[in-house]
């Protein structure tokens, strides 16, 4: 051992790295064999950390990230299609506030069940069962011959992509070794901020192409938004097909009391990550906190659904899901309201009106009232539907949301380095101040820039789904981040037809209104569980665990935790 440590001053330093990194990873090795010798069991973590960190992750990363941009491509959707849909259907403005609902309204009213399913059933079922029946709808809702059918058709869509938010996540975060949850996490969310840069990309060429093929059989003429839509249902069938290929999550599986098969899964990562033969790995048997894990299925229907639900609002757990809950509100609600309003006020400035010298809430205003003028006046007017839709309001959409992803990636590296709370912190700090500015801020190309970083609050996503998976048992996670879809999406809804209502009128105490909201969110988070090294997590992983240790709060196990 003495000539292993050894290092001439003529070694590199890259070298040096790499010794030091071998030793340090033989001597992890040599404490969990001991440990394990010791108590007979080797704990699930630091199985998960024996199974290494490689292709298998990085596959799982990929899919999952297809799979939660074909859900945020089935919400945002239609911010870009609309005009077009608008022109081609004659659809009034009324129609055109409920069809881009529609979405928001099929996640909200499905998150619970697929959160529930994903709990029960397990996280890559629901995804293999959920998420090809909601591409089928959203290919049929492309050749849908009118509104009506189209609102049905976009509302079920929705409704079975939403599956994705509840199991994608839960699935990822039990695959990723502690080491690198937290940035995996980030770079999942960074594909829902890409949406819109996900669907401008493929418009700008359908868009100029120019074509009406009648379809008699369908009731409907084919124009190119309908073939758009075909094509965004591609990253969804690209993220079921590889799914295929894929195994369940192994803490899963571990918590419904199947330990051989979670084994199994673990050597299968072994090898695809290291390359080593599925017998090398040393891991025999693996358990969760040293507990039994009993799961009862001769309950009703609804009780496993309060059995989901109820613990989650209950001690120890009710603390961290009170702050989780409302963070994600005051954000999802500013930032899913204001996203969805984005190509509309941003065209706003390019619309060939003088717009020096006003703020944003004098120009949005007057181009809100501009709008709503015009639809009246010439409601029978004949529009061509061909060049509804601008291309530099492609481009626009396309700055905010590859900007968006952009500044996701920066945190995704950040993270690292101050944590989970402080980068939450520092989001909040940065946005709440764009909004501030944005209020008096007279000059047009930085009021863009402001009014773009507003609504970026949601950057806050990939900590607080982090915190989701970490600070809850294993058969709840499902459940609680479903239910954070519930409360995004709910609020987000609420928050789009806010907007549209006070905009026209009374654009300043509206956003004023916002930027308090943004406030208590900053507030919340300042409460959130101070960030730890990665360690083996103590949490309650039954439903019995959680009836026990309810006088026992969470800074309690995180403290016996850090004492052991």
């Amino acid at each position: 051992m003495g000539d292993i440590l050894y290092i001439t001053p003529e070694v590199s330093r890259h070298r040096i790295a790499y010794s030091c990194f071998i030793i340090s990873s033989f001597v992890k090795v040599k404490i969990m064999e001991l440990n394990k010798e010791k108590h007979g069991k080797c704990t699930f973590e630091d199985a998960l950390d024996i199974s290494g960190f490689g292709k298998y992750n990085y596959s799982m990363l990929i899919l999952c990230c297809f799979l939660i941009l074909a859900m945020y491509i089935d919400i945002f959707g239609f911010s870009v299609l609309l005009p077009s849909v608008s022109c081609d259907m004659s659809l009034t403005t009324a129609q055109q506030g409920l069809l881009s609902a529609v979405p928001l309204i099929g996640i909200m009213v499905s998150s619970y069940a697929w959160g529930l399913c994903a709990d029960t059933m397990g996280r890559r079922k629901t995804l293999l069962i959920a998420m090809p029946i909601g591409a089928l709808f959203n290919l049929v809702a492309s050749i849908a011959p009118n509104y009506i059918s189209l609102c049905v058709l976009k509302f079920f869509s929705a409704g079975f992509s939403s599956s994705a938010n509840a199991a994608a996540f839960v699935l990822l975060g039990e695959t990723i070794p502690r080491a690198h949850r937290s940035r995996f996490m980030f770079l999942m969310a960074s594909a829902t901020m890409v949406g819109q840069l996900a669907i401008c990309i493929p418009a700008l060429p359908v868009f100029q192409l120019k074509f009406h093929i009648e379809l008699p059989a369908l009731a409907m003429e084919y124009r190119p938004w309908r073939l758009l839509m075909q094509i965004l249902s591609i990253p969804g069938l690209i993220g079921i097909t590889g799914m295929f290929f894929l195994n369940e999550s192994p803490k899963f599986l571990l918590s419904k009391g199947l330990e051989d098969k979670s084994v199994d899964v673990l050597k299968k990562m072994y090898h695809y990550n290291t390359g080593l033969d599925h017998d090398n790995y040393p891991v025999k048997s693996v358990c969760l906190d040293n507990s039994e894990i009993k799961w009862t299925t001769d309950t009703s229907f609804l009780r496993r659904m309060w059995n989901q639900t109820a613990p989650l609002f209950k001690p120890p757990l009710l603390q961290n899901s009170l702050k989780l809950y409302c963070i994600l509100l005051c954000a999802y609600m500013t930032s899913t309201g204001f996203t969805m309003w984005v190509p509309t006020m941003t065209n706003a400035y390019f619309n060939g009106d003088d717009v020096t010298g006003k703020t944003f809430c004098e120009v949005a205003s007057a181009a809100a009232r501009r709008s709503s003028q015009y639809a009246r006046v010439t409601s029978n007017v004949t529009i061509d539907c061909d060049n509804v839709f601008k291309p530099m309001t492609l481009y626009a959409v396309m700055v905010y949301s590859g900007l968006c992803g952009l500044l996701n990636l920066v945190l995704t590296f950040i993270v690292g380095y101050l944590g989970k709370k402080k980068t939450t912190l520092l989001v909040f700090i940065v946005t709440v101040t764009c909004g501030i500015f944005l209020l008096f801020v007279r000059v047009p190309m930085l009021s863009i820039f402001l009014f773009y970083m507003f609504p970026y609050v949601a950057l806050i996503l990939g900590n607080i789904n982090t915190y989701l998976v970490e600070l809850n048992p294993t058969y709840l996670r499902g459940m609680a981040t479903c239910l954070s879809v519930v409360v995004a999406r709910g609020f987000g809804f609420v928050s789009v037809q806010l907007i549209a209502t006070l905009l026209v009128d009374h654009c300043t105490p509206m956003m004023s209104g916002y930027i308090v909201l943004v406030l208590i969110g900053l507030a919340t988070a300042c409460f959130l569980p101070p960030d730890t090294k990665a360690t083996t997590e103590t949490l309650p992983t039954t439903q019995n665990e959680v009836k026990l240790d309810s006088n026992v709060s969470l800074n309690t196990i995180d403290q016996r935790k850090e004492r052991h």
